[in-house]
């Protein structure tokens, strides 16, 4: 479990800067590292608990971005709980929550799209789009299971 050690050690640096380089650097592994799956799903299980903590905007996007990073390359969304972000929705800025609504989408879980729903009538474009690329996805998802 090097990746969550490495993770924890991060999430205790004070200098802003070097947080969120080491941060990208955890990114850049989640794309391009040979892990193994208990590792990327205890990694990003770590991420999004600290993810609600987080007050800096800039840190808070490099720790989405490397989420986004094991999700998309390691297709991980279905195993780590992306259920510890609802409660925090109504606190993510328009730029983090297309993230965050991105995840729920890839999670391929029907459950989400009650949540997904409430965002189709939201004052931003961006965020009824990603909305419903995110409930498309589910559906997708969805009937791919079912074959």
């Amino acid at each position: 479990m090097k990746l969550v050690k490495k993770i924890k050690s991060i999430l205790l640096i004070d200098d802003k800067v070097e947080k969120e380089k080491n941060i990208e650097d955890i990114g850049d592994i989640l794309e391009y590292g040979c892990l193994d799956n208990l590792e990327i799903k205890e990694g990003i299980n770590l991420l999004l608990l600290y993810l609600p903590l987080e007050k800096d905007h800039v840190l808070k996007e490099s720790i989405l971005h490397t989420i986004h990073n094991g999700i998309v390359y390691h297709d991980g969304a279905s195993e780590i709980s992306l259920d510890l972000l609802l409660q925090h929705l109504p606190t993510f800025n328009e730029e983090h929550l297309t993230y965050v609504l991105t995840f729920l989408g890839f999670s391929g879980t029907q459950k989400y799209v009650i949540t997904l729903e409430l965002y189709l009538n939201h004052c931003s474009e961006e965020i009824k789009e990603r909305a419903k690329e995110a409930i498309s996805e589910i559906k997708h998802r969805d009937s791919k299971a079912e074959k």
